[in-house]
């Protein structure tokens, strides 16, 4: 009798300390999102003669991979590490529809673009040296490629080696789903 008096309360609180771990444990989505990287950054190859002679062009393309939109930003930084949000040109047939520092939406398997010069459309203490791509919610797979131009040359701005990447927004492990 008396040991079964014991039992009751030990087995009482037993449960109740397995319970809540059981309930913060994420499920498999959120364990995926916890795996991979909320964003990419990459350089851009600026440092190069600029005025209003030797202009420098600038012109990147970031296509969504995957089956479904996905909610995307891509900023870029200027050499002292401010943010460039400056909208991006038109010419040529070389088109510009992403505007950096702001959040959108790539289609699945659309490509955004964006294009501005440096020397004749902004100023040479403009440049931007950084370039970092982040997904807002959710997840998406994603390819970005770029080149910077001068006096007729290009040359290559690489993200992640030319391969695809995959991104996930941070989650909360606030209210998660128990497995």
């Amino acid at each position: 009798m008396k040991l079964q008096r014991i039992m009751i309360p030990v087995v009482a609180l037993s449960v109740m300390f397995l319970l809540p771990a059981a309930a913060v444990e994420p499920s498999a989505s959120e364990r995926q999102q916890l795996v991979e990287p909320p964003k990419m950054s990459f350089q851009i190859p600026m440092n190069n003669y600029c005025s209003n002679e030797n202009s420098l062009d600038f012109s990147f393309q970031l296509s969504n991979a995957s089956d479904s939109a996905a909610n995307i930003t891509l900023r870029f930084f200027k050499q002292d590490g401010t943010e460039f949000n400056e909208e991006g040109t038109a010419y040529r047939e070389i088109e510009s529809d992403i505007m950096p520092g702001k959040s959108m939406n790539l289609q699945a398997h659309a490509t955004g673009l964006y294009h501005i010069n440096f020397g004749n459309h902004k100023r040479c203490s403009e440049r931007i040296y950084l370039g970092e791509i982040a997904v807002n919610s959710g997840q998406a797979s994603l390819l970005a490629s770029g080149w910077v131009n001068t006096a007729g040359v290009n040359e290559k701005v690489i993200v992640n080696d030319n391969r695809k990447f995959d991104l996930s927004a941070p989650i909360s492990l606030t209210g998660t789903s128990s497995p």
